[in-house]
């Protein structure tokens, strides 16, 4: 994992733990949905995907 994705995972679990903390447990829980996926990034991904545009998305 690159530095600046380390940076986004610390700062992700931050913003979790703060929200956790103001009891804004459905954020909170989206933001876990979002470490959970930053984790597995090397891994097939088995959703949905529900994006939308023209598949040119760089």
């Amino acid at each position: 994992m690159s530095d600046e994705m380390k940076e986004l995972r610390r700062r992700l679990v931050n913003d979790a733990i703060d929200l956790q903390r103001d009891r804004d447990m459905q954020s909170a829980d989206i933001m876990k949905v979002a470490i959970y996926e930053l984790n597995h990034l090397d891994e097939p991904y088995f959703g949905t995907d529900h994006s939308q545009g023209d598949g040119d998305d760089d």
